[in-house]
């Protein structure tokens, strides 16, 4: 059974809540830029739908966001350096509602 989150503009935790949450991948928010970016594609109207584990380029802020247009949609990716792993990244989509 999918469990979807009351509030998902809540994002002042130390995760990124999504609609389709995976036991195996959360993202960790790093910085209040990170947070501010992460409520800025909630404003306009793209909710994050799950976080996956793959391998992809964090930067040097211990994130980065890149355009996306695939299997769950159209919208954005990002990308979330491991705190686990220096092989894997967390990859939090934000797709349109």
């Amino acid at each position: 059974m999918n469990k979807t989150i009351k509030n998902i503009s809540n994002q002042s935790g130390m995760t990124i809540r999504t609609l389709n949450p995976n036991s195996v991948a959360q993202a960790f928010i790093y910085s209040n830029q990170q947070r501010a970016k992460i409520v800025q594609l909630i404003t306009h109207k793209f909710l994050p739908h799950h976080t996956s584990v793959g391998v992809g380029k964090a930067g040097k802020d211990h994130w980065r966001l890149e355009k996306y247009r695939g299997k769950f949609g159209v919208g954005f990716k990002m990308i979330t350096r491991s705190p686990f792993s220096t092989n894997f990244s967390h990859i939090t989509y934000f797709t349109v509602a």
